[in-house]
């Protein structure tokens, strides 16, 4: 893994009514130094706001922190791999490839 991630953040935004935003995004970006890292997970029941999508696409180009977005459907397939033998972590990582393969 790169991004200087020795550690991976995770926030969990158990919003039941609304879409997390760009506030939440700067939550987390806010957190993310250098002795944590450039990689930060943030795990939401819905998908977020195109507002969060584009402060996270500013986020990496300004600094270039990596701020993933997983839904409850993201982490049940995750669970589903792992039943099926496969390993989840292969999810996060193609969602990395998939998240850098769009701002190249």
């Amino acid at each position: 893994m790169d991004h200087d991630a020795r550690y991976v953040l995770v926030e969990f935004k158990n919003y039941e009514r609304d879409e997390i935003g760009k506030e939440e995004i700067d939550q987390t970006r806010n957190y993310m130094n250098k002795s944590l890292g450039r990689l930060a997970i943030v795990v939401c029941n819905k998908s977020p706001h195109e507002s969060a999508r584009r402060r996270r696409n500013i986020v990496y180009s300004e600094e270039n922190k990596v701020i993933l977005f997983l839904t409850t459907v993201h982490l049940h397939e995750m669970l589903d791999m792992k039943d099926r033998g496969d390993d989840p972590t292969d999810l996060i990582l193609d969602s990395i490839d998939e998240f850098l393969l769009q701002h190249e």
